[in-house]
């Protein structure tokens, strides 16, 4: 009988093992396994970078950050070997490259360790002016030109004026190449009939290009809400600009770091013209394009945000569909297909018991529809939630020190003590800042750590310091950040005493890229909340009150998100 049972026992035992192993073997093809980059040849600005296969990899991004941790490319790719044009290194500078794979789900992993090197080619200095102005000009040359055989060569479009051995550090370029024409001169480093660098210079002629405005659309009508305006061109610019008219008068006049901003609809009327102008300078050329539109006499609904993340999903999950907007009707499918056009009414939880494709928009009447917002949702559950908490560092923002409120480095530190302590109470991994560090290094970690979250945890002030209230940040609506970024929102506003105030709920805001730590093009996952004004007496006391139960309340949001705890 003992026999028996110990038979039977090995058998179960067998069986469970075989069951392990047939269903490790089925689904290895589908996780993330470590890998290596392999290899980093370059020919001058031609780098041809090898890594791992990774088997459960859709795609892979090649990153590559300079030594204060500036991005200097990120290329998306599905192949393991890679040739990349680099045209923008500068000479003595050490660069590191990095690789992540990524799943189906969008879930990464980096590479175990990056690649770094230096490049010691010449190139032509950033002190060197793009512009001739009709003068004998002296062009700087950075790095060692005696240590091979370079070469200066001079085009002007198919016309080779010089082809001529480096003998220094600072070339001459004659005006009689030049003089009185409106001419532009392409210059380069060569070496072996190789291009090393590469720089264009201008006579009589603007170096800034033409500038087209992409967004708003001439003589749009465009849907009251916070704006996009977009534009292509501006090379060579080394500032950009927007004006914003209504008819004659100046409503904003503002610089802008890069080809998109978007700003607030509370500058505009509704079913009033507008005009806009962007211009982009260097030195005292510039170039500008305008466009007109008119705001529409309608608002447009704030999308619709889900109550779990729905990259994993428990099998039998009742997620829930919401807006901010009260008096919107949410309407829905699981098919992919259209919800304006094929829509379900939301009544109640939907039940997941399978992967869908959701698709949810919010309607009103007299009101422009949402934007559609698309969820891809797969059933499965998260085990290893890994999250970067990143407090502020600003030590010279004062609060209001009668209270007790010393500056927000330190409140803001102390604080995510309690978000820190509440996650990893539930198993979850964390990484937080360093705060005697800066942005770049942030991001770069937090890359590096492949995280699911980077939440930035700041507090906020006005100039006039009579400003009050909570706003969480994220890239635009779009971002994947735009459903947990909500609910953290509103999970605050359930525990601000002064939430009845106006204007306390300041709402989800989009940075379009003026963030950092938000940046859809710097982290796949990133939130910054403003938790209340520290130079507001009433919010500076409530945070220097309530430091435990904010942590907690954000820690919780997220785990409920994430289906850690219900």
């Amino acid at each position: 009988m003992r026999k028996l049972h110990i038979f039977i026992v090995a058998f179960i035992v067998f069986v469970v093992a075989t069951i392990f192993v047939s269903n490790y073997l089925l689904n290895s093809g589908s996780i993330l396994k470590k890998f290596s980059i392999i290899s980093v040849e370059n020919k001058y600005t031609e780098y041809e970078i090898a890594f791992d296969d990774v088997k459960a990899a859709e795609y892979y991004r090649i990153v590559i950050h300079d030594a204060n941790n500036n991005k200097v490319l990120d290329y998306e790719t599905e192949e393991s070997t890679n040739v990349l044009s680099l045209t923008n290194l500068e000479y003595g500078t050490e660069y590191e490259v990095m690789v992540y794979a990524y799943d189906k789900v969008g879930d990464y992993r980096p590479a175990e360790e990056p690649y770094m090197f230096v490049w010691d080619e010449p190139s032509f200095s950033v002190d060197n002016s793009l512009v001739l102005n009709n003068e004998d000009y002296v062009l700087y040359i950075d790095g060692d030109v005696e240590r091979k055989d370079y070469y200066i060569n001079i085009r002007r479009g198919e016309e080779e004026l010089v082809n001529e051995k480096i003998e220094a550090n600072e070339y001459n370029i004659s005006k009689d190449l030049y003089v009185d024409q409106a001419t532009s001169l392409e210059v380069s480093i060569v070496d072996d009939d190789v291009v090393v660098d590469t720089i264009n210079l201008y006579n009589n002629q603007n170096p800034v290009s033409d500038i087209t405005i992409t967004s708003p659309v001439v003589n749009s009508s465009v849907a009251y809400n916070d704006v996009t305006f977009s534009f292509e061109g501006g090379e060579n610019a080394d500032s950009y600009e927007i004006a914003i008219y209504n008819e004659d008068d100046l409503i904003k006049k503002t610089n802008i770091q890069r080809n998109i901003c978007i700003l607030s609809k509370n500058l505009f009327d509704f079913s009033k013209s507008y005009r806009v102008v962007i211009t982009a300078t260097y030195g005292d050329y510039s170039k500008s394009a305008e466009v007109n539109f008119m705001m529409s006499s309608q608002e447009q609904l704030k999308p619709v945000y889900i109550s779990n993340n729905w990259k994993y999903v428990k099998k039998g999950t009742k997620i829930t569909l919401a807006s901010d907007n009260t008096d919107a009707k949410i309407y829905y499918t699981l098919d992919g297909s259209n919800p304006e056009s094929y829509g379900h009414l939301y009544t109640e939880p939907i039940e997941i018991n399978e992967n869908v494709t959701l698709k949810a928009v919010a309607v009103s009447e007299n009101k422009i529809n949402s934007i559609i917002k698309e969820y891809e949702i797969n059933v499965g559950e998260k085990t290893d939630l890994k999250v970067f908490v990143s407090p502020s560092n600003q030590y010279a923002n004062y609060g209001v020190t009668d209270v007790g409120y010393t500056n927000e480095r330190d409140e803001m530190n102390d604080l995510s003590d309690y978000i820190i302590e509440r996650l990893e109470q539930y198993g979850v991994t964390v990484y937080r800042n360093n705060s005697s560090g800066n942005i770049n290094s942030w991001l770069r970690d937090s890359n590096y750590l492949g995280v699911d979250l980077h939440i930035a945890i700041h507090s906020n002030a006005s100039t006039n310091h009579d400003k009050y209230g909570i706003e969480t940040w994220i890239d635009k609506e779009t971002s994947n950040t735009f459903s947990l970024a909500n609910q953290i929102q509103n999970g605050l506003m359930s525990i601000y005493p002064y939430a009845d105030k106006e204007n306390a709920d300041r709402g989800v805001k989009y940075a379009n890229g003026a963030l950092g730590e938000v940046n859809d093009n710097y982290l796949p996952f990133g939130i910054l909340v403003e938790v209340a004004h520290h130079d507001y007496y009433d919010d500076a006391l409530w945070i220097m009150q309530n430091k435990k139960l904010i942590g907690y309340n954000i820690a919780d949001t997220i785990l409920k998100y994430y289906q850690i705890i219900d």
